[in-house]
């Protein structure tokens, strides 16, 4: 992965195979200047706290690897500015990425989520004396820019990656881009479409062999074997009673066992939530008490450290330390476990469930896991249903790439295209390889649109001297867009550039604040659709949150979490050709958004309304990605924050 020469790489092999230690081992060893992007803050921050440990432990001083081990996350941002109210995170990003200078040989790794390194190219700062632009250029610095478990890179994603991956492909620098993930999706495709040459792409895999000790002499294991069992419970506390004594077997493996954990992974963070009273109740009456089990979600890591309630929660607790962890999919990606066994919810999708049975039988360990639905067979997810006659049908041995080729062929509709699909402009791109390459055509125009803003004309010309022609030909919509005098048109343009900074769908945070000042953050459709939370006093946040002060203790308002309503979130669109700003759901926002706009092309309307209804069409086929209205502190009223939001 270090060596091979071609400018993009994307390579496969099982979790646990160290794809993210091998960086790490560069950047020590070999003085690699990387900037390594991962999905997940938790995963941000553990990673740079494993690898800041390593080198204090290495002899190096903490301020020395501070300097070499950087973190670009929300939560970073936050926190320098709690330190400092003055600081500007941007210029302590650009002073960290140009840090090689000063640390020749040393090596440099920096850890980051993929929107803070959006917001970096397309936020650019005013560097001291306006010298040496903030902009893409930067990343080309460095050795190797990686994308870790690049299969949860959406569509409208991809942007980042391919616009690196062009100056690259041009032998712009010497810097390689390379992805990793224990279940490969189709990238090429994608790439190819958006004008990265074939031959610039190199595809390979860890090649992964199966036998007993015999077969296998001398070589490394990197999981044991899995036994997998399929249930159906009414819960999760159901199950575990079911397995009652293989859970007492792996707990009674001395504490230092690479298989001496039994992890729990819900699909959803309410069952987990409401399940803990149960769940404590069941550990203890096997002897496991409240120190030796750990909650991880996205609301107990919400919080740095709490020794109170049910269960050990908090980002800074180490998951080896305890027997028991409950969790949901916030585990999926590199975290490492001692588990022995793992009773699970099948997972959200194909590679959800590959990355959670990847978590067991770490090494030479052998392991068991059991995949418990709580769903009737009628109403089960169609990818499950496939994946479990598979391998019913196959068992009672599947070999290990047998079994990744059978879950990845639920995948792989997502990515079947045709050349014909890809050459065409007209109808609704749905699959990846055809919104992506015009995702990522609306990626690099917001670069050149930032840098014009700042006045840095100069980059901005290089950026158009290596622009693609999809690129090309969304600058040239978007300039005619830009011609008509419409308020509407110009405000949908600008609300368009500024969506290339949403790599992901993310429905915003609600914090729960209690009486004494406890704050934990709640995913917004838990907070939705529980109307005792939902009738509290709210107020949105800086930070796109929203404010609840509750009336009970956090811990009790999480246990009695409810569902009183069904609620789906809404977003407020913005369309080109007039000044509406119609509420729509957000699961339906672009068939929702492109009906409107085809019943609009039967009204009477002038020249400029119809060019602007038509090129706002367009793209948004082209991209299936939909403006929406910018909401600032001033212009919300926090009594309307759930009606705009949801419905009943």
């Amino acid at each position: 992965m270090l060596d091979a020469p071609a400018p993009v790489r994307i390579f496969s092999a099982p979790t646990g195979a160290g794809k993210s230690y091998a960086f790490q081992v560069a950047m020590r060893k070999r003085g690699a200047r990387i900037l390594f992007i991962v999905p997940t803050r938790r995963l941000a921050q553990n990673l740079a706290e494993g690898l800041r440990q390593d080198l204090v432990d290495a002899g190096m001083t903490e301020d020395r690897v501070l300097e070499r081990v950087g973190l670009w996350t929300s939560d970073e941002g936050r926190r320098i500015r709690a330190e400092d109210p003055k600081a500007d995170v941007n210029r302590h990003r650009i002073r960290e990425i140009r840090m090689e200078a000063s640390l020749p040989q040393e090596g440099l790794m920096i850890i980051a989520t993929p929107e803070s390194v959006a917001h970096y190219l397309l936020r650019p700062a005013f560097t001291q004396g306006g010298a040496d632009v903030q902009s893409i250029v930067d990343l080309l610095r460095l050795d190797h820019v990686v994308f870790d478990e690049f299969h949860t890179i959406e569509a409208r994603g991809m942007g980042l990656s391919m616009a690196i991956a062009t100056f690259l492909a041009q032998d712009a620098t010497e810097a390689k881009l390379t992805f990793l993930s224990a279940t490969p999706i189709d990238l090429v495709t994608s790439f190819v479409h958006f004008g990265i040459p074939r031959e610039s792409i190199l595809v390979e895999a860890e090649m992964v062999v199966t036998g007993g000790p015999e077969e296998t002499v001398g070589m490394r294991a990197i999981h044991g074997d899995v036994t997998v069992t399929f249930r159906r419970d009414g819960s999760m506390v159901e199950a575990l009673e079911a397995c009652r004594q293989d859970i007492l077997e792996t707990l009674s493996r001395p504490s230092d066992s690479k298989a001496g954990q039994v992890v729990l992974i819900f699909d959803s963070v309410r069952d987990l939530q409401t399940s803990k009273q149960e769940l404590a109740a069941w550990f203890d009456g096997i002897g496991i008490g409240r120190a030796e089990r750990l909650a991880i979600s996205s609301v107990d890591d919400s919080t740095n450290l709490d020794l109170k309630g049910l269960f050990m929660v908090g980002r800074a607790a180490d998951p080896l330390k305890f027997r028991v962890l409950i969790a949901t999919a916030s585990v999926e990606m590199g975290v490492t476990f001692r588990a022995g066994m793992i009773l699970m919810n099948p997972g959200h999708d194909p590679c959800s469930f590959v990355q959670r049975i990847g978590r067991v039988a770490r090494g030479d360990m052998d392991g068991q896991v059991v995949v418990t639905s709580f769903r009737s067979e009628k109403s089960e997810l169609g990818w499950f249903s496939h994946i479990r006659r598979q391998l019913l049908t196959e068992a009672p041995v599947v070999p290990v790439d047998r079994f990744i080729d059978c879950v990845l062929d639920a995948t792989r509709a997502r990515f079947d295209v045709t050349e014909r699909d890809l050459d065409q402009v007209d109808g609704t791109f749905r699959k990846m390889p055809q919104s992506a390459a015009w995702a990522a055509a609306l990626f690099w125009c917001a670069m050149e649109e930032a840098l014009v803003k700042r006045g840095y004309k100069g980059i901005r010309n290089t950026l158009r001297n290596y622009r693609p022609k999809k690129a090309g030909a969304m600058s040239a919509w978007l300039g005619d867009l830009g011609k008509i005098s419409l308020h509407s048109a110009q405000k949908w343009r600008q609300a368009f550039l500024r969506e290339a900074l949403r790599l992901r769908m993310i429905s915003p945070a609600v914090s729960l604040v209690d009486p004494d000042g406890n704050r934990r953050n709640v995913p917004w459709h838990i907070w939705a659709s529980d109307e005792r939370l939902s009738n509290m006093p709210s107020r949105p946040l800086d930070d796109g949150r929203i404010e609840v002060a509750i009336s009970t203790s956090l811990e009790q308002a999480l246990s009695d979490l409810s569902y009183d309503r069904r609620v789906r979130r809404r977003e407020e669109i913005l369309l080109p050709h007039v000044g509406e700003t119609p509420l729509l759901e957000a699961d339906r926002l672009v068939e929702s958004c492109l009906t409107i706009l085809r019943r609009a092309e039967k009204d009477h309307l002038r020249a400029e309304h119809r060019t602007a209804r038509e090129i706002g069409e367009r793209l948004i086929r082209l991209t299936r990605i939909v403006p929406t209205v910018e909401r600032t502190i001033d212009s919300v009223n926090s009594n309307d924050i759930l009606r705009s939001c949801c419905t009943g």
